[in-house]
């Protein structure tokens, strides 16, 4: 893959776009404070200063820049270091951002998700890798249906999940262009991407209530796997205080109720995630939360 496909679809200048224009650009602003100093003293306040509602971009900026900086000097394992200490309650942003910077390098995730040794949020981390190959590499993911060869069994399903993340965005959250790109795909992807498509409606929102029903609506027989990612949208904003009105009311619209009991829910699910072989808890977790709210 040449420099020249890691390029973004362009986005355009209505409402819905400019909101997604100002999430990258955090991101991004983000990811680059975090090279120039990856001190953890002075990291978090600049962190902490965004706005509340973007700071879960602000974090995953800074899991972006962290895991790239991991890849240079591997034994300093910055990102899990953050994770797992001042930037925790953001733990599953900060793994999507890593996610995003491992592809950005090149690398296989599978390797670093694993030395995470995290059953359930270590899995972001492939999440954030598909977002990014859905978003930067357009053509080949999206266009051209491409699967990434690092990536086997589950993980090509969380991988999915970042590509519906993707097409979110790259589609500038025009709902009938979200479920037309979708169509396209095989029968068998279909589902993780709404579920993709979902986390990004609930967390970054971008439109409005009706625009939201129309989600519902196009999806089809696939709702369930929206509220999926929609409930799970919730409990991640809930998980750290951040509520946003746009999570409320895409959880009231497919999930049936306000985001706070959605999130509660989910955290619920959460408990006493049984040990089966071969199937992983964060699978297992999301099955639960589809058989509750389809």
């Amino acid at each position: 893959m040449s420099e020249a496909t890691l390029k973004p679809p362009a986005i355009g200048d209505d409402p819905s776009s400019a909101r997604l224009k100002q999430v990258v650009f955090t991101v991004t602003e983000c990811c680059q404070m975090t090279v120039l100093d990856p001190r953890f003293e002075t990291l978090v306040p600049k962190l902490d200063a965004y706005d509340k509602e973007l700071a879960g971009f602000a974090y995953e900026g800074a899991g972006v820049g962290l895991a790239a900086l991991d890849t240079l000097l591997p034994t300093k394992r910055r990102t899990l270091a953050f994770a797992t200490g001042p930037g925790a309650p953001y733990i599953f942003g900060i793994y999507l951002g890593a996610g995003m910077g491992l592809a950005r390098m090149r690398l296989n995730p599978e390797p670093f998700r694993k030395r995470l040794e995290d059953p359930l949020f270590g899995w972001a981390v492939l999440d954030g890798y598909g977002f990014h190959q859905g978003f930067f590499a357009h053509d080949r993911y999206v266009i051209q249906q491409r699967l990434p060869r690092r990536l086997h069994g589950y993980g090509l399903r969380v991988f999915d999940h970042g590509m519906g993340r993707s097409i979110w965005f790259s589609s500038g959250a025009d709902v009938d262009r979200v479920a037309a790109t979708i169509a396209g795909f095989t029968e068998s992807r279909q589902a993780d991407l709404w579920q993709g498509v979902g986390l990004a409606c609930g967390y970054t929102g971008g439109v409005d209530r009706s625009t939201v029903e129309r989600l519902r609506e196009v999806a089809g027989e696939r709702r369930g796997h929206l509220a999926v990612g929609v409930a799970m949208s919730a409990s991640i904003r809930h998980h750290v205080g951040n509520p946003a009105d746009h999570n409320n009311f895409a959880s009231e619209v497919l999930c049936g109720m306000p985001s706070e009991e959605a999130a509660a829910i989910v955290n619920s699910l959460q408990q006493g995630l049984p040990t089966v072989p071969h199937v992983p808890a964060y699978a297992l977790l999301r099955q639960r939360i589809l058989r509750r709210f389809e």
